[in-house]
């Protein structure tokens, strides 16, 4: 199960501790790779003149650069042999690439850790049932198809290695539809018997799944697609009489009078079908449903028999002394034969009780509704049910009963749980006994919160830049975000200065730009999405200059910096998505940005606060008066080909770099598993790739496994 290193390195690192360290140090002292992944961002691209590629890239790369179309530097950047490339250019007569780029090629595409790497078992994974994938898109199946296979493989690992604290559940934190519990429970022995044909899957112990979503509209959905795929059992359709069921109601409310047909009808029923009867006449056992049901049929059939008979009684003499009258209204005798249907009810309820609780232990899937803070579930392990064992084709009663002897023990998993989520789910094999292993796959860097706050890049050649925050956006300083959860995880990436750099800073720190950049996945671009998102970006930047020139925006400096452009930025405004047709043309764009933004607020075209209006208020006056001329103008000046090329340029030169940044905050992630295990609170950690990169960029597992208390022997690193 576990492979060969603890970390996906490249060859040329003799450990993962070696790694680790040489990344630190990388990280760290190398001011290129600070700019491009962090010291920059889009929006200042046209800020200044004659441009921010002339101010972060390197002089002797700029040519380079500039004689390559975006999918050749793409080519050049992530694929092809850096001294093929050299040697190609030099013989085509075109540009050759500087060695310091090459140099700084080989850097960044050794530090990221390899994704590509299959194990046998993942390629040889089985499919899932059509059933299973319902709702699920190509690259969702394709992850729940690996992901579900290679929890079920490393549950059964772990409880190999602890037989007497086997895993009984999966706890699968940020559900949202459930997908992957879906698939896990499916494979589990004792489930729905169409939920999945390999009869092979059903062997072993059965392990429950435990959902938890903080959303209750995922957890209503996700039961819906329970049911219809088979994995959970859907309620019996209650069966009624309903011509007494109709009746009981009209008499109760007295709207209705009660024939001599009825009176009889009510009179037989005071029998089983009462009993079976629910509220408001649902049957709640299914031997008395079928009772009932007969005995209406019963009625049918007879009924104009005895109608006959009734009548003819009625006619016929009767001796005084064996006539009984009643003397209460219609209502009143109603009312108590309803009276006596509801408290045959609650008997049947209170005899019924501890067999419903007893089939709560069937369910594979229980459901938590909350939001996770941190990394104790105390709160949800408590709510967890205990499994019943066994074969449900078992006649043995004492094989299918509930164990109580086998603690619960749980494995923590998730599909790319987006920011913190990601460390509460490792964090919970640290402060949660019962957790006996966890397997996250993260996702969103951009949404981690930071625990020693925003870096501040000190580059030779470029000003500090301040860390903004947008205009329109939250107040709050992120200054003051020091999240204890945050990012880093470990104590090493926490602590870590350089040696050789003086008054170096303390720590490894990552912006949010940084961050969202190690989201993007520059190995799977087309032309196509290339030229779409580019695009994009350069109408963006375009805006961004408008706003400067028309006096919506002013420049932002860190104090006491001189008042000159050199290191200044412009605070961004948010203006989140727009219409497919904005993108048209750099008119369609402006306009429709600019629309949106002077309603903008709260979602319904209101203010949210007061600095939202305010800027609200400057876009709609300030951008009012600008004419089609104006942009023509703005897209002479910006949009040729070469200042469109410096922002690809830049652009696909930060998104390769963040492949680095990425490869950081999970080894970091490793790194906390390695300090706890030298605490002896993890028996094994490792990184491995789980998904096919070209399906799913997001394909690194974290793996911990706990282990039995202080002072355990560290296992050596492979």
């Amino acid at each position: 199960m576990r492979p060969e290193k603890s970390l996906p390195h490249a060859d040329e690192f003799a450990s993962a501790d070696d790694y680790v360290e040489q990344l630190l140090h990388y990280v760290a002292s190398t001011p290129v790779f600070q700019v491009l992944c962090g010291g920059v961002h889009i929006m200042d691209f046209y800020t200044s003149d004659p441009g921010l590629f002339y101010s972060v890239v390197p002089a002797d790369w700029q040519a380079f650069l500039l004689d390559r179309a975006p999918m050749e530097l793409l080519d050049f950047l992530l694929r092809d042999d850096v001294k093929t490339a050299m040697d190609a250019a030099t013989k085509d007569g075109r540009v050759p690439p500087p060695a310091s780029l090459v140099q700084y090629v080989r850097d960044v595409r050794r530090f990221s850790l390899q994704r590509n790497v299959l194990s046998k078992a993942a390629t040889e994974t089985t499919k899932l049932p059509r059933k299973i994938t319902m709702g699920m898109n190509v690259k969702k199946i394709h992850e729940v198809t690996q992901f579900s296979a290679y929890v079920d493989r490393l549950a059964d690992a772990v409880s190999e290695g602890a037989p007497t604290t086997p895993i009984t559940h999966l706890v699968d934190v940020g559900s949202g539809q459930n997908y992957l519990g879906r698939a896990l429970a499916s494979k589990s022995p004792g489930g729905p018997k169409d939920a999945t044909s390999d009869k092979s899957n059903r062997k072993g112990r059965r392990r429950g799944v435990v959902a938890v979503e903080s959303k209750g509209h995922n957890i209503a959905g996700a039961k819906g697609l329970d049911m219809m795929t088979g994995v959970m059992a859907a309620p019996a359709r209650p069966m009624r009489n309903k011509k007494l069921y109709q009746q009981m109601l009209s008499e109760k409310s007295g709207n209705a009078k009660q024939t001599e047909k009825a009176r009889n009808r009510i009179a037989r029923s005071g029998g089983a079908e009462s009993e079976g009867a629910g509220e408001n006449g649902v049957s709640q056992d299914k031997n008395a449903d079928a009772k009932g049901a007969e005995e209406a049929e019963e009625t049918e059939e007879t009924e104009e028999t005895e109608e006959t008979e009734e009548t003819a009684r009625a006619k016929a003499p009767k001796p005084p002394s064996t006539i009984e009258t009643d003397m209460r209204s219609r209502n009143e005798i109603a009312a108590e034969a309803y009276a006596q249907i509801q408290q045959k009810q609650r008997e049947h309820k209170e005899q019924t009780s501890q067999a419903s609780s007893a089939t709560e232990s069937d369910n594979l899937i229980q459901y938590v509704e909350g939001r996770l803070e941190n990394g104790d579930l105390s709160h949800v392990l408590s709510q967890v049910q205990p499994l019943r064992q066994g074969d449900d084709d078992d006649d043995d009663a004492d094989a299918a009963a509930i164990n109580s002897d086998v603690p619960s023990s749980f494995l923590t998993v998730s599909i790319h749980s987006c920011g913190n989520l990601s460390h509460y789910g490792l964090r919970a094999l640290e402060l949660n006994p019962d957790v006996r292993a966890v397997a996250i796959v993260g996702c969103c860097y951009n949404l981690l919160t930071e625990r020693l706050g925003p870096p501040t890049y000190k580059v030779p050649g470029m000003r500090p830049r301040p860390t903004l925050q947008p205009v329109n956006g939250r107040v709050m300083r992120e200054e003051e975000r020091r999240d204890p959860e945050g990012f880093p995880m470990s104590a090493r990436f926490a602590s870590y200065a350089p040696r050789d750099i003086a008054n170096a800073e303390q720590g490894i720190r990552f912006n949010i730009t940084a961050r969202m950049m190690a989201c993007q996945a520059p190995a799977n671009w087309t032309e196509a999405d290339s030229e779409s998102f580019f695009t994009r970006h350069f109408y963006r930047a375009i805006l961004q200059r408008i706003f400067l020139d028309r006096g919506v925006l002013q420049r932002v400096r860190l104090e006491g910096q001189a008042e000159d452009e050199e290191g200044a930025a412009v605070s961004p405004i948010i203006i989140g998505s727009l219409r497919k047709a904005c993108y048209t043309s750099l008119p369609a764009y402006v306009r429709g940005a600019v629309a949106k933004i002077a309603a903008q607020g709260n979602g319904n075209g209101t203010a949210s606060s007061a600095e939202n209006a305010a800027v609200n208020a400057a876009v709609a006056e300030k951008m009012a008066d600008l004419t089609d001329a104006d942009l023509d103008d703005y897209n002479v000046r910006y949009g040729n080909a070469r200042r469109r090329r410096e922002l690809s340029a830049v652009w696909s030169l930060m998104a390769f770099s963040a492949g680095v940044v990425e490869s950081a905050i999970v080894a970091d992630r490793w790194q906390y598993l390695r300090e706890q295990q030298a605490r002896g609170l993890v028996r094994d950690c490792w990184v491995e790739s789980v998904f096919s990169y070209d399906q799913s960029p997001r394909n690194l597992v974290v793996v911990g496994i706990r282990g039995e208390g202080e002072g355990e022997e560290r296992l050596p690193d492979s």
